[in-house]
């Protein structure tokens, strides 16, 4: 077919693994075959939704040869969220051929989320170094970590460039955000919040929070956004029991905010990134420090005479 000739073969159906012989992917209930002219372009995206007007499932564009695909205003659950992909396109595909280790035609998803991990650990537990005549021992106890004012709903524009008369070929999709600097998403003004709460007792190697709970602080998918000052927080409930020299024992509670904008190491939550911060707690806190110094003899010479 030549660019604009183009009709719907396969529209939304669901793709499945079907273990007969050695195994391979196709459409699930209809049997679909390759054409004996022509071609075939595809779009795929995951997970598959019967409801074709999903704001789950991408748009894709017919009036620029299905050059544009689109999640429009796609809300991510906070409690229960999921990983949505979308396919490079696949064009003028007329058989099947080995890809990724199938036979078939080449699917290769892209994640259009960004997610988060968060390990926790001690900086120190005792201050043996500092003061082995007298230890402090400290017991440090996560209680709960929040996230807050993080975007949760919002628009994708991707668009690609068309190969034509070049044979079976793929073609990635782009943002089309070009006013920022990061592979985002366009939010909207809508905010949530999660909670992780599991007591955890912290040591000095970093662990995941909730680690062997229902509800880990790990694989979160978030709508990608750029941090921005004030905005998206994280704030960290925790517990320090001090046991000092001569069996003085303290507990003391503390909540502590800090702005996601304040680490430029990860200035953005971009699409199909992994993004892991290390939450280290050190129970001393912001010790006082001195930086002595001696201010030089200052040199007065006279003169004796006789």
């Amino acid at each position: 077919l030549t660019p604009n000739q183009h009709s719907l073969y396969i529209d939304n159906a669901e793709i499945i693994y079907k273990v007969a012989n050695t195994g391979y992917w196709a459409a699930k209930g209809e049997t679909y075959f390759w054409p004996t002219q022509g071609h075939l372009d595809f779009i795929s995206y995951s997970p598959y939704n019967a409801d074709a007007k999903s704001a789950a499932v991408p748009k894709i564009s017919d009036s620029d040869e299905q050059q544009t695909l689109k999640y429009e205003t796609f809300k991510v659950d906070a409690a229960n969220p999921v990983d949505i992909l979308y396919s490079d396109k696949a064009m003028q595909q007329t058989a099947n051929t080995l890809n990724y280790g199938f036979v078939g035609v080449p699917t290769l998803f892209h994640h259009a989320l960004a997610k988060l991990n968060i390990l926790v650990k001690a900086f120190r537990m005792n201050n043996r170094d500092e003061s082995p005549e007298a230890v402090t021992n400290w017991e440090i106890t996560v209680n709960k970590i929040t996230l807050s004012n993080i975007y949760d709903e919002g628009s994708l524009t991707m668009t690609t460039t068309n190969v034509h008369n070049a044979g079976a070929a793929t073609v990635k999709w782009a943002n089309a955000i070009t006013t920022v600097a990061y592979d985002v998403w366009s939010n909207t003004s809508s905010k949530t919040s999660k909670v992780w709460e599991c007591p955890q007792v912290l040591s000095t190697t970093a662990r995941t929070y909730g680690a062997g709970t229902a509800d880990v602080a790990e694989n979160y998918f978030i709508l990608p956004q750029a941090l921005a000052q004030d905005v998206q927080q994280i704030t960290i409930d925790y517990t320090i029991t001090t046991s000092a020299p001569g069996g003085q024992v303290g507990t003391k509670d503390y909540s502590v905010t800090k702005n996601f904008s304040e680490f430029p190491a990860v200035p953005a939550w971009e699409q199909g990134k992994n993004i892991t911060y290390t939450v280290e707690i050190d129970p001393i806190g912001d010790e006082i420090h001195f930086a002595p110094a001696v201010v030089d003899w200052e040199n007065v010479n006279g003169t004796i005479s006789i």
